[in-house]
């Protein structure tokens, strides 16, 4: 509601996830994954929760309500986080 009337140059937005490796309360490593889109006017989709359905991805032509289950942790925030900390750790 706050965003009626801005535009959709004005309206991006991003979602960002920080992970943290640690081993007795001491930080180990660190990985962070973001992922850009912009915010609708009217939510598209049903899978997801929260800003899924409003959070748009201009590339795919999707919100991220819409994508598959498989795509959307591929793309995700969070997937993009664990995917750089399992790699820091030679998973």
């Amino acid at each position: 509601q706050r965003l009626d009337g801005v535009p959709a140059p004005q309206r991006t937005a991003r979602y960002r996830c920080v992970l943290v490796a640690a081993l007795g309360g001491v930080p180990l490593h660190t990985a962070e994954g973001t992922v850009e889109g912009v915010i609708l006017e009217a939510p598209r989709g049903t899978g997801g929760f929260g800003y899924d359905p409003l959070f748009y991805l201009p590339a795919l032509d999707s919100t991220m309500a819409e994508l598959e289950l498989g795509a959307k942790l591929a793309l995700s925030h969070r997937g993009r986080a664990l995917a750089a900390l399992l790699h820091q750790l030679g998973v």
